[in-house]
């Protein structure tokens, strides 16, 4: 894997983002003063937007003494190593160089862990630590309380939201041969004075610390003050190894194409990275659009983007991680049984925006409320689990009740006319049109959605569900005369139609005989131009690959990926960067790292080059059977390996060489 190293920094280059899922930073050009926190259920009413919304944390802020004359970093260079997620800055303090590496730990979540590292001339320095705990500095934050630290910690503090909802426990120490002296809680600022000596050899010392929200705790502050203990037994060294095993571990899934090149490589270890960067097995929530990189996009919301598009990689990858995904929506079926009842519906209405509490937190003024396909995306979601795990106990326990109340739900939902069952007045993937009848992808997933959860109702034996099977092979699908599928009834022709509708064939597996005409109807409709958005473009190359397309797969699949990067730090933006020049400097501000898309890239390389789709067929049909045929590289891809999957508890290392009748499943032995 790639360490990415930058000297420049451009007007607006994007800050650096580290994360493990739990807690998410970002750190600018100086890393020492600049940097914004947050953490995952650490969520406050947004006043301009009077909905739940991401909380900022206090940050580690460090200043500089050299012989008891304050000094200034003089920043020289930063590199971010993907292989493990440790991130790097060397500045130098006059005659002093200081290096200043920061992760977050994976196999701890809430520790930040930071290493400064002196070498130079002789001196005596003094590294101030502090944590602005102060009202007027954090617009999200209200009343806090600071603690003085003694043997196991060196300060704690208990941070409250804006609206008194949520709090957050934070909790620190300096490790190393340093003489500490604690600031004055009574100035808002937590913090420490360490002084060390800088002799020959040089000097080090560590800074770890642990945040908790307190939807994990009922005393988060406590709580983090016991981490900072635990965190002294283990050692600063062997967490940093564990850290570095835990990558390494996810790294043996890595994903490489042959005949690709260099720039194919890192967008698609940037992609894994970020995207693995921002999920975790240990969350007590769900991952938002953007990870936890951005607290004004989208408030840190949920939507239909983790399951549909960042859930794919983890399934087959992680699978620890993707059932903690799935184990945010099955906590808080409670309230997606009473979004249904206000609704007007039986079953369960997932919402299309979620948060902590898994109530519907869309902005009231927003019209995508509407988008109630995302209940089909997350019943699907543990559809896919079930079946890539096998896990029975899973299944009943879990699995069962979300079909279950997500079908009857779409029982509700349906209406029966003379032509089969519709869904009317909903809003499809495409948010430009609001409030239509027979959404395709809509009443597809609903279709599907029914068949597994009938079959999961036989498997367990309790009953035959006639009623959902009736629906499912009666609903209607709105197909034109010439075979295609419209996005939605009456759809208007024109010459650049969105092709959202073609998610229902791939990641979801349906098949029709006009499967081709409605792909080839949709690239001649200007799909190219739908390469810029978001979501679903990352593997909008599929489809002309599984039309036999090279040339145009490639040419979609470059326009949909490369374009969305930027540096420093092979950043992920939201939307394609169409000027080449603003990929390496930007001339304006970019929101970063968008983690959907990245998702969206990855299951289209794990999948839809590799023809494999553990929705096709019964619930339980043989993994060999997930497998089409024909396989269509890119123009130029040779050979495309996924280094490793896990299917019903075994892992596999996946190659699909192009021209191959299939791709090929060869078993690893762990």
């Amino acid at each position: 894997m790639k360490t990415h190293t930058v000297t420049y920094w451009g007007k607006y280059a994007p800050d650096a983002y580290v994360s493990n899922g739990v807690i998410g930073f970002r750190f600018g050009k100086n890393p020492f003063t600049r940097a914004i926190g947050l953490l995952a259920g650490f969520t406050t009413l947004r006043e301009q937007m009077h909905v739940e919304a991401l909380a900022l944390l206090p940050t580690p802020q460090i200043s500089f003494e050299i012989d008891g004359t304050a000094a200034e970093p003089e920043i020289l260079s930063q590199s971010y190593d993907f292989a493990n997620g440790e991130f790097t800055t060397t500045a130098k303090l006059g005659d002093v160089t200081v290096t200043y590496m920061l992760y977050c730990s994976r196999t701890c979540p809430t520790l930040l862990m930071a290493h400064l590292t002196f070498t130079g001339a002789p001196v005596t320095a003094a590294v101030n630590v502090s944590y602005d705990v102060r009202d007027e500095h954090r617009y999200t934050l209200s009343e806090s309380r600071v603690w003085k630290g003694n043997s196991t910690f060196d300060g704690k503090c208990l941070q409250h939201s804006y609206d008194r909802s949520t709090s957050a426990g934070i909790a620190y120490k300096i490790f190393g041969d340093v003489r500490k002296t604690p600031l004055d809680p009574a100035s808002g600022v937590l913090g420490e004075r360490a002084e060390l000596d800088i002799g020959e050899n040089g000097a080090e010392i560590q800074l770890v610390t642990s945040y908790i929200p307190s939807v994990m705790h009922s005393e988060p502050h406590n709580q983090a003050q016991r981490m900072i203990q635990l965190s002294a037994w283990q050692g600063v060294e062997r967490l940093r190894e564990a850290n570095r095993k835990a990558w390494a571990k996810l790294w043996e899934s890595r994903i490489t194409i042959d005949g690709a090149g260099d720039e194919w490589q890192d967008a698609i270890d940037a992609s894994f990275f970020y995207l693995m960067s921002s999920v975790s097995e240990f969350s007590p929530i769900s991952v938002a659009p953007y990870g936890l990189s951005n607290p004004d996009a989208y408030e840190g919301h949920f939507f239909w983007d983790t399951e549909s598009f960042m859930f794919m990689a983890p399934l087959f990858c992680a699978p620890h991680v993707a059932r903690a995904m799935l184990d945010y929506r099955f906590r808080r079926i409670e309230a997606a049984e009473n979004n249904a009842r206000i609704n007007g519906y039986r079953g369960i209405q997932f919402p299309w925006q979620s948060g902590a509490t898994g109530s519907e937190v869309t902005i009231p003024w927003c019209s995508q409320a509407g988008e109630q396909h995302v209940n089909f995306d997350i019943a699907l979601a543990f559809d896919g689990y079930a079946r890539v795990s096998g896990d029975e106990g899973y299944i009943r326990e879990q699995v069962w009740p979300v079909m279950r109340g997500v079908a009857e739900w779409i029982e509700s939902r349906v209406e029966k006319t003379e032509r089969g069952y519709e869904i009317l007045h909903i809003t499809g993937i495409d948010e430009e049109f609001d409030d239509v009848n027979n959404d395709s992808y809509s009443n597809l997933m609903a279709a599907k959605v029914l068949r597994s959860a009938a079959a999961y109702s036989a498997m367990f034996g309790l009953g035959e569900r006639k009623k959902w099977l009736e629906i499912a092979d009666t609903m209607y699908l709105p197909v034109r005369e010439d075979g295609v599928m419209e996005q939605y009834e009456g759809m208007t022709e024109k010459p650049q139609q969105h092709p959202t509708s073609l998610m229902a064939y791939f990641p979801y597996g349906y098949e029709d005989e006009n499967m081709h005409k409605t792909f080839d109807y949709y690239i001649k409709h200007d799909m190219f131009d739908y390469c810029r958005y978001p979501m679903l473009s990352g593997f909008l190359g599929v489809y002309p690959a599984w039309n036999g397309d090279r040339e145009t797969a490639l040419k979609f699949y470059e326009e949909a990926n490369l374009t969305f990067f930027c540096e420093p730090f092979h950043s992920s933006t939201e939307w394609s960067i169409r000027n080449p020049a603003d990929r390496v400097e930007m001339s304006r501000p970019v929101g970063t790292n968008f983690i959907t898309a990245r998702g969206s890239l990855l299951s289209g390389l794990i999948m839809g080059l590799t023809k494999m789709c553990p929705w096709k067929g019964a619930v339980d049909a043989a993994v060999d059977e997930w497998f089409g045929e024909d396989i269509v590289l890119p123009a130029g891809w040779t050979k495309l390996t996924v280094g490793k999957v896990y299917l019903r508890g075994k892992a596999y290392r996946v190659t699909a060489e192009h021209g191959a009748k299939r791709a090929v499943l060869e078993e690893i032995k762990e």
